[in-house]
């Protein structure tokens, strides 16, 4: 099981993270894995000052996630993951 989590502090909030957690909900259902991947929501994460949302992928922290690079680092960090288990 993968997890994400989505900061939805106040920082990220504003920089867009409901649009990544609505573009990862879709990515997952998509791909059919509710079963293999866990989302979740987290506050601070304390990289207010990156610029994006910042997610955490198991335990490591991404920076800068945008709706434009989402789906390149779903593929290069979550995908992986997901082949792994």
């Amino acid at each position: 099981m993968v997890t994400i989590a989505i900061c939805v502090g106040s920082s990220c909030h504003l920089k867009g993270a409901y649009d990544i957690i609505h573009q990862c909900e879709e990515t997952i259902s998509k791909l059919g894995l509710r079963d293999q991947v866990e989302l979740k929501g987290t506050f601070c994460l304390g990289k207010c000052s990156q610029e994006g949302v910042t997610i955490v992928i198991d335990d490591e922290i991404e920076t800068g996630v945008t709706p434009d690079n989402f789906q390149r680092i779903f593929k290069e960090k979550v995908m992986v993951k997901v082949k792994e288990d």
